[in-house]
């Protein structure tokens, strides 16, 4: 008879040295994907970083996952499809999501594992040793260690092996990067190449010089909301603010992210050509010049509406979080970034426009005309329709 429980039993030693395994990347290194892969198809590298099932595939455990996402620890527990474990004696029924701290993450995680580790300490087993001295450099790394080590883990690097940081990796995240919780740096090491972050690394900071780039004002008069709950919520919040401020109906189509920045700053928006990027993962460098001026710099994009999203992520990151470092556009999915695409969408093609514009089922011929209008892509409308309740459909 199969029942329901709240709880089961399954050894303690595996997860915590799945813990410490996984130490760095665990706390520091965010998802790579829009939503959390499932273990049949996604990022398996990932996600044996991140998923406790994979501590090990012989116990009953959750596909229960931790990563940083850019505010704090990402949980989040999957229910498993009925049968897909055939050979354990359950499967879990439950998933939902939620946010922690991450101080307190860590610190009941080491209570975890240190509550482990002594009661095996004595074994000269080696898997036993091995967790022991691994746990010990990570409970005895100095500062410059532990900026090495968060730099690593957050890169999905186990900094601990050198086939996975080379010498010439380590010589620069250790001299060459700077502390990895500035926010440029982190901007940079939540999204980066191990084998192209140095040559990215120079380019923001060529970028920098160029254009002058710093901090921007402490304070700005809109408002920040209470934090949400989710990135999207914040970033649409702050883009109906941006448009109130700038004197925009909630339906209204907006001629120019330039004319938007300077209704809210009373300062001028430079969008300067910054090119050669390497990689795909960084789009444009943002901060204000000496002049007080916004600047958006980076590649100029081929298509018109691209440039346009592009131009008000970066007002986002202008406006709400350049007051202690100008910050990166990159193709991450941490909290600021999230939330500059969700501000980005909401600003352009607000979602009670194109409610009041579109049939209740939006066929293509809709959705082409409602990115003419706005604007934008075909995608950005597509989306925005969906979050507004307006059916898609496929014609």
């Amino acid at each position: 008879m199969q029942q329901e429980r709240a709880h089961v039993y399954v050894p303690a030693f595996p997860i915590a040295e799945w813990i410490v395994l996984n130490w760095w990347a665990l706390l520091n290194e965010p998802c790579r994907t829009p939503v959390i892969p499932r273990t049949a198809n996604g990022d398996m590298p990932w996600i044996k970083r991140h998923c406790l099932r994979c501590a090990d595939s012989a116990l009953l455990l959750p596909a229960l996952y931790f990563y940083n996402d850019g505010r704090g620890i990402g949980v989040e527990w999957q229910a498993d499809q009925r049968d897909n474990l055939p050979h354990l004696p359950g499967e879990f029924v439950d998933g939902n999501c939620d946010r922690l701290d991450k101080d307190l993450t860590e610190s009941a995680l080491a209570e975890f594992v240190n509550a482990v580790l002594a009661q095996v300490k004595g074994l000269a087993e080696e898997r036993v040793q091995a967790t022991l001295a691994t746990w010990h450099a990570i409970q005895n790394a100095d500062i410059d260690e532990t900026r090495f080590c968060i730099a690593a883990g957050r890169l999905g690097l186990d900094p601990y092996d050198p086939s996975q940081v080379t010498d010439d990796l380590a010589d620069f995240l250790e001299t060459g990067l700077g502390d990895p919780e500035e926010l440029l740096v982190r901007d940079l090491t939540e999204v980066a190449d191990a084998r192209t972050i140095a040559a990215q690394w120079n380019w923001v900071q060529e970028a920098s010089r160029a254009q002058q780039l710093g901090p921007g004002p402490t304070s700005n008069a809109i408002g920040q909301p209470a934090a949400k709950d989710s990135p999207f919520r914040f970033g649409y919040e702050l883009a109906a603010r941006v448009r109130e401020a700038a004197g925009l109906a909630p339906t209204q189509a907006i001629g120019s992210v330039h004319e938007v920045g300077q209704l809210v700053t009373n300062s001028l928006l430079e969008t300067p050509d910054q090119n050669h990027i390497p990689g795909q993962e960084l789009h444009a460098i943002v901060g204000w010049n000496p002049r007080r001026r916004i600047v958006i710099a980076g590649p100029r994009l081929p298509r018109h509406d691209n440039q346009r999203f592009l131009d008000a992520r970066g007002l986002y990151h202008a406006l709400f979080t350049c007051e202690s470092s100008h910050r990166l556009v990159t193709r991450a999915y941490t909290w600021d970034q999230q939330s500059s695409r969700a501000f980005a969408a909401e600003l352009l093609a607000p979602r009670e426009a194109l409610r009041d514009r579109a049939p209740k089922s939006a066929d293509s011929a809709a959705v082409e005309r409602l990115a003419r209008e706005f604007v934008v892509s075909t995608r950005l409308i597509e989306n925005q329709l969906e979050n507004a309740g307006v059916t898609v459909v496929d014609e």
